[in-house]
Order: C-alpha cells, then sequence, then structure tokens
C-alpha cells in the first residue's frame, strides 16, 4: 500500500501523497522486521508421560524459552497438539532475554498409536497489531497411546466377574470333575465352591470356611488361549471403529488372565499368526506394547483361523475375538472338548447401546417379555 502511494504521488508529482507512501511503506517494513525478529530464536519444550492409556488423563507441560540475552519477547502465543488430537496453548505478554515460561495442563487422548515428533506452534502479532507472525516447530517428543483395556462380558458368568482362577466356575471348561471330598478355605478359592452347611459345623467347632474339593481335571483351566481374527464370511462391511473395539477387548482379556495368574499364548492376523506368550507383568507390558501400532490384517482366510485353533492344546481354554460381527464366523468353528468362548463384537457397538430400539428391548426382556 505504502509503495503504491509512493508511486502515484510521483506520477502524479505530489510529494506529500509520495512522502506518505515512504512513510507507509518503512512503517510495514520495519513492523515486519520486528515482528520476525521477535519470534526468531525461541524454543520449547514438552514434558509429559511417554506411554498413557486411551480416555485416561494425563498432566503435560509445554516450556517457552527466549535464549536471548539482549533481545526480550511480546505478545507471544504458543501452543501444542499431542498426537495430533487436542491442543492446548497459552499466552505471554512479556518474556525477557533468558526467561521462560511454562504451560500446565491435563489432557486425554482417544486415538491409539504413537507419535514421535509433536507438531507445535508460536504466533505473534507485535509490534502495533498490524501483522500476524507465525512459526511451527516440531518436537521430538515420543508419545504412544495404548488400547483402552474392556473386560469383555463374556468372561463374567451370571453377571459377576468369576472369583479365583479365571473362568474356573464355567461349565464351558468342562464343568467339574468328580467330588473328592472337602478342604480348608485358602485364599484363591472361589467364594461359590464354600459349602455353607459344613462350614457352620466346623465354625462351631472352631474351624474355618470348607471347600467343595474336586477329582482332576475339575473346571479349572490352568492355561488359555486367544486367538485374535478379522475373518468374515457374509459380506460384513470393515469397521474401523471396531477394530478399535476389538483391540481393547484383546488388551482387557490379556490383562484380566494375567493379573488371575493365567498363562496365556496369543495368536493375531495382523502379527503373521506368531505365537506371543503372557506369564508375566513384563510380558504383559509387551504385548501391550505391540498392540499400540496393531493395524487391521486384509487377508485373513478360514484356513489361516481353523489353523490357529488347530494348536490349542488339551484342557486348554480357548477365547476368540474378531472385528467381525459372530454370525461372520460361528459357523466355521470345529466342535471341541472345551467350548470356546466367542467375544461378539455387535454387542460392543456404541450405536446399538444407545438405540432407544434396543432400549425398549432389553427393557422388555427384563420385564418378561411383555
Amino acid at each position: 500500500m505504502g509503495l503504491a502511494l509512493f508511486f502515484v504521488g510521483m506520477w502524479r508529482v505530489d510529494g506529500v501523497m509520495a512522502a506518505m507512501g515512504l512513510s507507509i511503506a518503512g512503517l510495514l517494513l520495519m513492523v515486519r522486521i520486528l515482528g520476525r525478529r521477535n519470534l526468531k530464536n525461541l524454543r520449547l519444550e514438552y514434558r509429559g508421560p511417554t506411554r498413557i492409556e486411551a480416555g485416561k488423563g494425563f498432566h503435560c507441560h509445554l516450556k517457552l524459552i527466549n535464549p536471548r540475552a539482549f533481545f526480550d519477547a511480546f505478545w507471544v502465543e504458543f501452543g501444542v497438539r499431542p498426537n495430533g488430537e487436542k491442543e492446548f496453548s497459552g499466552r505471554v505478554l512479556w518474556l525477557e532475554g533468558n526467561g521462560t515460561a511454562e504451560l500446565s495442563a491435563r489432557l486425554s487422548l482417544t486415538q491409539r498409536g504413537k507419535e514421535s515428533i509433536q507438531k507445535a506452534w508460536l504466533k505473534s502479532g507485535f509490534p502495533l497489531g498490524l501483522m500476524s507472525f507465525s512459526r511451527g516447530i516440531e518436537l521430538p517428543a515420543e508419545i504412544g497411546v495404548w488400547a483402552r483395556q474392556k473386560t469383555p462380558h463374556e468372561l463374567h458368568l451370571n453377571g459377576f466377574l468369576l472369583d479365583g482362577p479365571p473362568l474356573g466356575g464355567s461349565r464351558q471348561f468342562g464343568g467339574r470333575g468328580d467330588w473328592r471330598g472337602l478342604r480348608e478355605w485358602r485364599g484363591g478359592d472361589s467364594v461359590r465352591r464354600i459349602v455353607w452347611a459344613a462350614s457352620r459345623r466346623s465354625q462351631a467347632g472352631g474351624g474355618g470356611l470348607l471347600v467343595r474339593e474336586d477329582e482332576p481335571p475339575g473346571s479349572h483351566a490352568e492355561e488359555c488361549l486367544v486367538i485374535f481374527h478379522s475373518f468374515g464370511g457374509d459380506g460384513n462391511l470393515i469397521r474401523p471403529d471396531r477394530f478399535e473395539n476389538a483391540i481393547s477387548l484383546l488388551s482387557g482379556t490379556l490383562r484380566l488372565l494375567q493379573a488371575s495368574g493365567m498363562a496365556v499364548r496369543w495368536k493375531a492376523d495382523f502379527t503373521g499368526w506368531s505365537e506371543r506368550e503372557i506369564r508375566t507383568r513384563r510380558q504383559l507390558a509387551e504385548s501391550r506394547e505391540e498392540l499400540l501400532m496393531a493395524r487391521r490384517a486384509s487377508w485373513t482366510e478360514a484356513h489361516d483361523l481353523l489353523g490357529a485353533l488347530a494348536g490349542s492344546r488339551d484342557r486348554e481354554c480357548v477365547i476368540l475375538i474378531s472385528d467381525m460381527p459372530l454370525s461372520a464366523w460361528k459357523n466355521l468353528l470345529p466342535t471341541k472338548v472345551l467350548k470356546p468362548v466367542l467375544i461378539d463384537i455387535s454387542r460392543y457397538d456404541r450405536a446399538r447401546k444407545s438405540s432407544p430400539r434396543n432400549s425398549r428391548q432389553m427393557l422388555g426382556q427384563k420385564g418378561g417379555g411383555k
């Protein structure tokens, strides 16, 4: 604008207009130089956890640093967007040379994944607010978001989470063995195995609680095979939200089994059906780290799933998890001595849970199907 006025003034031989245009051009040039200088060499540092669970809050800090000894910074806005999700930002009106300004926030991220570089930015309207200056900054800060750990409803019995060894009271795993006798209750025994009549007589005589003891193999599985697959045979649509739900259910299942002392093996098509073993918390953490970057396999065939099932051992419980509806692959499964637990991903659809129609159906079933 200033140059335009200057040239028009020169063309019209108007000294006032030319001087005005030259002054405006000089002012804008000075603003540009000072504005760019105001953001030059400013640095950002990010501090926060490197691993978090999706949906859980965490504290993080963003520090603005002015390493310049003789040049202060004015009217600076700064912010970062961790893993490309929620942004948190702040503003400082004046930052002296060799000074710092720190911003703290509590955030929660929802998208599973890992990023090693975080996108940050600086903005300023200094001086005079005539121009806006900005600068993008890439912060070397790794943030990994683990999948949520959801315990499948299918691992519950009659609405209550199985206590003691996982799946211990479920008749899916062979039921109880022949009755051997009674013994005193020990930590980890299922409450449902307490024989109350005999326990009252025992307590009356100064004894303790008594539980039923069965002959092997009994109903307690000592090992478990968890299989994750994406096979569907009836033309169902592929839904990314169901895959994320299925990963969360897999993570929750592995946590439950490991915490209960169960020796776990798990296989998945997205790992090429390579077997992973979990006996310790360290191995569980390694599996969660592998699930961090899991991507859906698009090449799973029926023979792949049957091959994974063929690797199950005698008296080993089997849990199958898929991002495809149960109806798409249930009929494919062979008959086994121990009936596997099948996780139906369609039960965990948010839209289905919030649907008024399904709510009425559930109420009708609860009220006796009226």
